[in-house]
């Protein structure tokens, strides 16, 4: 018999999956922004972030999940990214965020 603890445990496991993989997401977007620095590219492209966002709820839907849930989430996602970036672009990126 399960125990709500097993569930949990499980949902702790998923949740510690779900921040590397925001990590690792973050890591790229970093190395982005130190591109778009010596290439003297903007941070944000509305266009860009437009798709992200539209990728993410159709991947939602076909899920089961609310795309726009998936959306809100994404443009949180793309708000840190363009953080990070503006941060690399004002020579105040420690690598530490």
């Amino acid at each position: 018999m399960q125990r709500l603890s097993d569930f949990r445990d499980r949902l702790n496991e998923i949740d510690g999956e779900i921040v590397a993989l925001l990590g690792k997401r973050l890591d790229v977007c970093r190395e982005i922004g130190h591109f778009k620095k010596d290439q003297g590219i903007p941070i944000e492209h509305p266009e860009r972030m437009e798709e992200v966002k539209a990728r993410s709820a159709e991947q939602a839907a076909r899920h089961g999940l609310d795309p726009e849930l998936a959306r809100r989430i994404f443009g949180l996602i793309i708000d840190e990214a363009c953080r990070l970036q503006d941060r690399i672009i004002a020579g105040k990126d420690d690598g530490a965020d």
